[in-house]
């Protein structure tokens, strides 16, 4: 039987971060209870599929009261197949966790905590418009430790203006100190949808963020952390399945106010305004806005893209024959490195990733 991965999108904030440009929803919490029940009638059109995990992020997941997280968690283990030992992610912002919610969210079955941190320095968190400082990530952080929880994912953000290479190091080395399992790297962007594009802020040069980016990698495996993929490092045992199954262009279902969903071979994505997606699932009983299906050579060249991200690299023999001697340039140039079959990114070839990409595109 296919399993597939289950994502759960939770859009509620208490405000918008100046950084983010996700499909999000600010005030409504009043319509918590109709999203809900949306989410359970979205889901019949899936029932019966097997799981091989669960992450509900958003937004703010942790938002959801006691009651809607023990609602959704039931429902969910009512319309799949779940497999044993099943990763099943919350992401949560500190200052929507308390003891309490720890509690619930360990016994309804969660085993997995993604933590938004994105820094340790008050002043870059005043910047980023987040809603809690430093002492209180590293309470919380604590409290989920205390409650059973043995797979903590850390968010770290970095490039921020100005940021000098002392305060990155501070940084990195406190989030690290944590000793969570798993740690996300986002660098900061200027979204078209974000606040901070309104205000015209500027980035620090590439060359910079180049050498933060290595810095971080490096300061990082002294602390025991292995990179796995380009953003993502992990203690040894702890990669991420769900953000595995992504990256390898494994089928995933996508329930929720923009969600996206993949069959293998079709790409799907949900209405993205609250309003709309209420009133599809009321009508239509699923609210699917738009897809793709994709061609052979596509779908080749995702797994490419893709396992270019990954550390472990992707089998020489899925590369395309017509892209082949365009990626021996790049070998040689010192940004690809073809080694047992498998071709990988180098360090200095992560850094232009994203440009090799839109060039084999």
């Amino acid at each position: 039987m296919i399993t597939h991965s289950l994502y759960v999108h939770i859009p509620f904030c208490l405000r918008k971060c100046l950084f983010c440009s996700f499909v999000i929803t600010v005030g409504q919490e009043h319509r918590r209870d109709d999203y809900i029940a949306a989410l359970l009638e979205e889901m019949k059109n899936y029932q019966n599929l097997k799981l091989k995990s669960i992450y509900l992020g958003g937004g703010t997941p942790s938002m959801l009261d006691e009651q809607h997280l023990e609602i959704l968690m039931k429902a969910i283990k009512d319309n799949f197949i779940w497999s044993e030992n099943m990763e099943i992610t919350l992401e949560a912002n500190p200052e929507s966790i308390n003891l309490a919610k720890a509690k619930l969210i360990r016994k309804i079955g969660f085993n997995r905590i993604s933590l938004g941190v994105q820094s340790m320095n008050d002043r870059y968190l005043k910047f980023l418009g987040r809603g809690h400082q430093g002492a209180k990530a590293k309470e919380v952080y604590q409290m989920l430790r205390d409650e059973g929880f043995e797979n903590i994912n850390l968010d770290l953000m970095y490039a921020f203006p100005g940021q000098t290479t002392q305060e990155l190091e501070e940084d990195v080395c406190k989030i690290a100190s944590l000793k969570s399992e798993h740690l996300s790297l986002y660098t900061l962007t200027i979204e078209p949808n974000s606040r901070f594009h309104a205000t015209h802020m500027k980035l620090d040069d590439d060359e910079k963020l180049a050498e933060q980016y290595l810095l971080i990698g490096r300061l990082l495996g002294n602390f025991g952390f292995q990179q796995y993929e380009i953003s993502n490092f992990a203690k040894p045992g702890f990669q991420s399945v769900h953000n595995r199954n992504y990256w390898l262009g494994d089928p995933y279902i996508g329930l929720g106010m923009g969600a996206h969903g993949f069959t293998g071979c079709r790409r799907y994505w949900n209405a993205s305004h609250l309003q709309n997606y209420l009133e599809q699932i009321s009508s239509q009983g699923q609210a699917i806005e738009g897809f793709e299906d994709l061609t052979e050579e596509q779908l080749m060249m995702e797994k490419v893209l893709f396992g270019l991200r990954m550390n472990q690299g992707i089998a020489w023999n899925l590369v395309p024959k017509t892209k082949q001697e365009q990626i021996k340039t790049w070998i040689d140039e010192g940004l690809l490195l073809l080694e047992d079959g498998f071709l990988k990114t180098t360090d200095r070839g992560r850094l232009v990733l994203d440009e090799l990409s839109v060039r084999l595109i």
